[in-house]
């Protein structure tokens, strides 16, 4: 978050270049920068964060009436009172732009070249690419637009508290364009290592498989698809899936964990998942499926990790049969004795009297925003229950969150807000990686079914940008963002849940009704360091 900044007084711009029209400025991430927007005012960056966190800003370079050719921009180390943060936690990327040539729907934003995705300069999900297609840089901004860098700054577990200072300089054609100061101020606590939300962000696996061309279990796509997942794990989003870890099974001899034990054990103490989607191997065949159940709920409670598993059962039932089909797999999961919870992606609520309800087939809920219940979510929490939630397209209300790309960018920020509010602990999000066939990402963007920007999509192929692994995009960074404040809300809680309740209630108060300005967001953060400070 960008918490302030200072103008232009603050920041070194060559004579030349200023004479030209060219101008460098500093936007915050909680704002749309279009191709065309007007050039902004503020020119020194100034954030704040706790160790064992990132804190993204934005630079921007506006051409005048002439090209700005063969841009470089390099971060230096952040020195503060007690030693460096070095320049390789400062992380740089170039947005890139999407047309879009018509709004999504129920968007009222308008239509324009919008950044997305983000290609590494350096210190990126690998290291920055050669690729003639989409380099990071050197790059050219043409005449009367912006290009945005984006940096995010990550501050390591243990570094001293204080403020800590550095320069972005971008040059252009080897001379030197702007020098844009840098302020952090390093709070005197770290962000856990764990995550506190529990979370399910679809995609991977067979679907990254397909997607890349690759094969499903090869050494070739599992190393590939390791790059997808820890980029997902550095953002603190749990991916359903996560490679080769589920040991074999056979009815003669059990549970056989030779070959995967080691991976799983891993996901979970090294790389701190919390949340394992359990394949629901063998449903049609329920006695079958419950005695796999039965070994494979033994293997993780004897290892510790059978809290964190569930089932992912029928998704998004709609209709009498559909209810029935997940009422008969409740009874197949509970009937096991594994202890493994089943979650569906439907409300607490029936949607249809006529077809029953889904009560004591269900352990985990997880509505959608827009259909959220909250009188039977607090009766089913009240039982033991757990309730996540999740979106998908624009459904629900117009006063929901939407995710699309030409969505306020703090539509990505509030709903963990909310999630607090109503002991919202998991979230699901149906696919990161959503790219049709033919699908160009890179030139048409993330177009879902022509009407939802970047709906499904938060990862893109790295490919054309050099890299074997995903580009990540603006809106996954925000939703990094928004489960750091999650972090804080976790950690305040223990020295007082009451007090974080009511800092959260200030401003988020349902799915429908959540304040809209950043601002508020930065201050109730600022309330919840404080907190978790104990002054």
């Amino acid at each position: 978050m960008l918490n302030c900044v200072h103008v232009c007084a603050a920041l070194s711009l060559c004579a030349v270049s200023a004479a030209q029209g060219a101008s460098v400025w500093v936007a915050s991430p909680w704002e749309h920068v279009l191709r065309q927007s007007p050039s902004g005012e503020a020119a020194e960056v100034r954030i704040t964060a706790a160790g064992n966190e990132y804190e993204p800003f934005r630079v921007i370079v506006t051409a005048g009436d002439t090209p700005l050719s063969d841009i470089t921009v390099t971060a230096g180390a952040l020195t503060g009172p007690e030693g460096q943060i070095g320049s390789e936690s400062v992380a740089l990327f170039r947005e890139h732009y999407i047309h879009v040539f018509e709004p999504s729907y129920r968007s009222k934003a308008p239509t324009g070249q919008y950044p997305d995705a983000l290609i590494p300069l350096t210190g990126g999900p690998a290291d920055a690419g050669t690729a003639t297609e989409y380099p990071g840089m050197p790059f050219t901004v043409e005449p009367n637009t912006n290009q945005a860098i984006w940096a995010d700054v990550y501050v390591p577990e243990g570094t001293p508290a204080g403020v800590y200072q550095g320069t972005v300089r971008i040059a252009a054609g080897g001379q030197m364009l702007a020098e844009v100061p840098v302020a952090l101020t390093v709070r005197p606590f770290s962000l856990p290592d764990t995550i506190a939300m529990r979370s399910n962000f679809g995609g991977l696996g067979g679907r990254l498989a397909k997607s890349l061309g690759l094969e499903p279990g090869s050494e070739q796509f599992e190393a590939v698809e390791d790059r997808y997942i820890d980029v997902m794990l550095r953002h603190r989003a749990v991916p359903s899936s996560l490679g080769s870890i589920w040991p074999k099974w056979t009815p003669e001899e059990g549970i056989d964990a030779t070959e995967t034990h080691e991976r799983l054990r891993s996901m979970v103490q090294d790389r701190h998942v919390n949340a394992l989607s359990v394949p629901f191997s063998y449903r049609d065949d329920p006695e079958k499926c419950k005695a796999y159940l039965r070994d494979l709920g033994k293997y993780l409670q004897d290892n510790g990790w059978l809290d964190l598993a569930y089932i992912y059962m029928k998704d998004e039932p709609n209709d009498a049969e559909e209810y029935e089909t997940v009422r008969q797999q409740g009874k197949i999961i509970h009937e096991s004795g594994s202890g493994i919870k089943g979650m569906c992606t439907e409300q607490t609520v029936t949607s249809n009297p006529d077809w029953g309800d889904l009560y004591g087939a269900v352990d985990i809920w997880c509505p959608l925003w827009g259909l959220y219940d909250e009188q039977t979510a607090r009766e089913r929490q009240a039982l033991g229950e757990e309730i996540w939630s999740y979106t998908a397209l624009c459904q629900g209300s117009d006063r929901v969150p939407f995710w699309q790309v030409d969505f306020e960018p703090i539509v990505f920020r509030a709903p963990f807000w909310i999630s607090w509010h109503y002991d919202i602990r998991g979230f699901l999000y149906w696919s990161s990686i959503y790219w049709t066939e033919g699908q160009d990402m890179w030139e048409l963007g993330p177009h879902f079914r022509e009407r939802y920007w970047g709906e499904g999509m938060l990862l893109y192929p790295g490919t054309a940008a050099g890299i074997e692994g995903p580009v990540p995009s603006i809106r996954l960074k925000l939703i990094r963002e928004a489960l750091e404040d999650f972090e804080y809300m976790t950690l305040a809680a223990e020295r007082s849940r009451a007090q974080v309740d009511e800092i959260v209630s200030g401003l988020a108060r349902s799915f429908t009704d959540w304040e809209h300005d950043p601002a508020t967001y930065l201050a109730a953060r600022e309330l919840l360091a404080t907190l978790i400070e104990g002054r």
